[in-house]
C-alpha cells in the first residue's frame, strides 16, 4: 500500500541516520546497507532476506541486542509476517534504553501501529468488520502513543541534533499513519455506525492536521493526506451542500499545489498527481507534471 511505502521510507531514514549509532558490529553495518537497498529497490525481497542473514549473525554474537531484534521486527512486517514481528518487537522490548535512546522503543510502537493497521485491512477486505474496528482502534492507540512521546523529545535536543531529527520524524511519521487509520475507521463507521459518524471522523483528520501543518509546513506526506481528507469530506456533502463540497476541494487542490512546490516522496506522486487531476478536471497538466517530477524531499536522501 502507499501508505506502507511511505513509512518504509520514513523508517529508513531514521535506519540511516540512528539506529546503528554506537554499534560497530559490521555485520550491523551490512543490516543497515541491504535495508537501504530494500528500500529503494522495485522488488526488495533479497535484499530483506540478505539483512535479515547479517541480523542473525549479530543475535547469534550478541543474543541481547535489542536493536537487532527491533530492525526484525520492521523487517518481517514488511514481509507480511505478522507473528514473526510480534515475537521480535516484544523481545525488543525487553531492552533498557537511556534517555539518547527512547527512539527505539517509539520505533517500536510505531512498527505495531503499521502491524494492527494492516490486520484491519485484512479484515475489511473479508467483510469481518467488528474485527476491523478492534484491529483499527489498537493501531490508533500505538499512532497517539507515538505521537505523544515523539513530540515530548522533539524540542529536548539542539537544532540539528540527531535525536531530535529523529523524533521530529518519528511524529510526523506517526501523524500520517493516524490520518490513514482514521480514514480506514470513518470507512468502518459508514458500515457499522452512521453517515454521520463516517463524517465527523473525516473531519477529525483535517482538524488535527491543520495545526500540525502549522508548525511544520514541509510535511508534504501531511499536506497529501489533508488533501484526501478534504477530498472525502467533499464527496460526502456533494448532495445536501455543494457550495460546502467545492471549497473542500479547493482546499484539497491548494495542499496539492503546495506538494508541487516542495517535492513529496516518490510514492506519493504519482497518487497525488491523480488526485489533483480528478480535483481540477485536467485543467493544470503543468502542475500535475510537477507534482510527478518533483525533486526528491529529504525523506528520501541522505547527507
Amino acid at each position: 500500500m502507499i501508505q506502507n511505502r511511505i513509512y518504509r521510507l520514513v523508517v529508513w531514514l531514521l535506519l540511516l541516520t540512528t539506529i546503528f549509532s554506537g554499534c560497530a558490529a559490521s555485520n550491523l553495518d551490512m543490516a543497515k546497507q541491504q535495508y537501504e537497498l530494500a528500500m529503494q529497490a522495485e522488488y526488495p525481497l533479497p535484499y530483506y532476506k540478505a539483512a535479515l542473514e547479517e541480523l542473525d549473525t549479530v543475535l547469534a554474537r550478541d543474543p541481547s541486542n535489542y536493536q537487532a531484534y527491533a530492525m526484525r521486527g520492521l523487517i518481517y512486517r514488511y514481509l507480511e509476517d505478522y507473528d514473526q514481528a510480534t515475537k521480535n518487537l516484544e523481545i525488543a522490548k525487553q531492552g533498557s534504553f537511556g534517555a539518547r535512546e527512547q527512539w527505539v522503543p517509539t520505533v517500536v510502537n510505531l512498527t505495531y501501529g503499521e502491524i494492527f493497521h494492516a490486520r484491519a485491512s485484512d479484515a475489511i477486505r473479508a467483510g469481518e468488520w467488528a474485527q476491523a474496528k478492534s484491529y483499527q482502534d489498537t493501531a490508533i492507540e500505538f499512532f497517539n502513543n507515538v505521537i505523544t512521546t515523539s513530540f515530548q523529545n522533539i524540542d529536548i535536543a539542539s537544532t540539528g541534533d540527531e535525536l531530535g531529527a529523529t523524533m521530529r520524524n518519528l511524529y510526523v511519521s506517526a501523524q500520517a499513519r493516524w490520518a490513514a487509520a482514521k480514514f480506514q475507521m470513518a470507512v468502518i463507521a459508514g458500515k457499522l455506525e452512521s453517515k454521520q459518524r463516517q463524517e465527523e471522523t473525516l473531519r477529525e483528520v483535517s482538524t488535527r492536521l491543520t495545526p500540525v501543518l502549522e508548525s511544520f509546513p514541509d510535511a508534504t506526506p501531511l499536506r497529501y493526506y489533508l488533501a484526501e481528507g478534504y477530498r472525502k469530506q467533499a464527496l460526502t456533502v456533494r448532495q445536501t451542500d455543494p457550495a460546502e463540497s467545492e471549497r473542500l476541494q479547493e482546499l484539497a487542490m491548494s495542499q496539492l499545489r503546495a506538494c508541487a512546490e516542495l517535492g513529496l516522496p516518490r510514492d506519493l506522486r504519482s497518487p497525488a498527481a491523480q488526485l489533483f487531476n480528478v480535483l481540477s478536471k485536467g485543467a493544470e497538466p503543468e502542475t500535475e507534471q510537477k507534482i510527478l517530477g518533483a525533486a526528491e524531499t529529504p525523506s528520501e536522501t541522505t547527507e
